[in-house]
């Protein structure tokens, strides 16, 4: 049976299949779109019919062989918290979750729709508990959209749940951090045993680079894109005027990254980082691991979702087309392999 993990972003469609063959989560099928004319603003209609439309397309043109698809929401649209609440059994904790709404979600519960998952134990009678909220209207025009694309929502999730699955497998004993590079914006997050434990939105994404370097080079967007993926944070290269206009973008991520592993080393004592993984469109910037590296003294990673899954042997001749653009499909794999990851 296939399962298809598809990735909307707000400029970019990404789509995999995924088997189970002897045992094992096997790609057998893929295909990603990335375009700047290509954007999801539901608050225009023309943009949604425009996404509708190439979404159509994009399905048209492959070979997936289920309409049914599991569909990974923006961590914009959707809140994860770890929270640690009063032992009890879980229809009581879905009340007291319902009473103490206020305290726990940032909006008012009437307009989300929620879940929760025990995750065990804590010293006091306590439970630590993984709260999962999405904001209802945004489910609705999500599934909308999809239904209008002849496909059928199988299964809704938080886009870090899906990249968790993934990057912070069950029998790795440390937790790891994420750096996922959107389109707009980038989510960094620490993950352990397949969920995340804290997420951070920050908003700097591929686009600010290309903008920062048409404004201090006098590019056009499609050049600037060509040199920061060319060029990237590789002082050596282009007189270093690349890297020049890109290390304030990336010094910020080091911030952001610093911060963020003090404050859940004080909430998670003993539970120490043991890698950092980059995913999504920045991951493969000439440079970018090795000067976050340098800087954050941690070993830091592409994260390869091959290590994770195979490749079907009608794929073996896309393979170096694949390494390339695995950042990319790390979600769309972690939603896809719910029931094999």
């Amino acid at each position: 049976m296939s399962h298809i993990g598809l990735d909307l972003g707000s400029h970019s469609i990404k789509c995999i299949e995924l088997d189970l063959i002897n045992k094992n989560p096997t790609l057998v099928n893929f295909s990603v779109l990335e375009s700047d004319k290509l954007k999801l603003d539901f608050n225009k209609e023309d943009s949604v019919n425009m996404y509708v439309s190439k979404i159509k397309e994009f399905f048209s043109e492959t070979n997936f062989k289920s309409r049914e698809v599991n569909l990974s929401l923006p961590d914009t649209d959707v809140f994860v918290s770890v929270q640690v609440l009063p032992k009890m059994n879980p229809t009581e904790l879905r009340n007291y979750i319902s009473l103490q709404a206020n305290d726990i979600f940032p909006e008012n519960i009437s307009n989300l729709t929620y879940d929760f998952k025990i995750l065990g134990e804590k010293e006091g009678q306590k439970l630590e508990v993984l709260v999962v909220g999405a904001k209802r209207d945004k489910v609705e025009k999500y599934i909308n959209m999809v239904k209008r694309c002849d496909l059928t929502p199988k299964l809704i999730e938080a886009r870090s749940i899906s990249l968790s699955r993934v990057v912070a497998p069950l029998d790795n004993p440390n937790p790891v951090m994420v750096l996922d590079f959107g389109y707009n914006s980038s989510t960094l997050q620490i993950s352990y045993k397949q969920t995340p434990r804290f997420i951070k939105s920050i908003a700097i994404g591929s686009n600010s680079f290309n903008r920062a370097l048409v404004q201090n080079l006098n590019l056009s967007l499609i050049q600037a894109d060509e040199f920061k993926k060319s060029y990237g944070m590789d002082p050596h290269v282009a007189e270093g005027r690349v890297y020049t206009y890109l290390k304030p973008l990336v010094d910020s991520y080091i911030l952001d990254i610093k911060r963020s592993i003090v404050y859940f080393n004080e909430k998670n004592k003993g539970m120490d980082i043991s890698e950092i993984y980059l995913s999504g469109g920045l991951a493969n910037m000439p440079g970018l691991r090795e000067y976050l590296e340098k800087n954050l003294n941690y070993k830091v990673e592409v994260f390869d979702i091959f290590s994770r899954i195979r490749v079907s042997s009608e794929l073996k001749k896309y393979e170096s087309e694949l390494f390339h653009i695995s950042p990319l499909l790390t979600t769309a794999v972690g939603t896809a392999g719910i029931d094999m990851l």
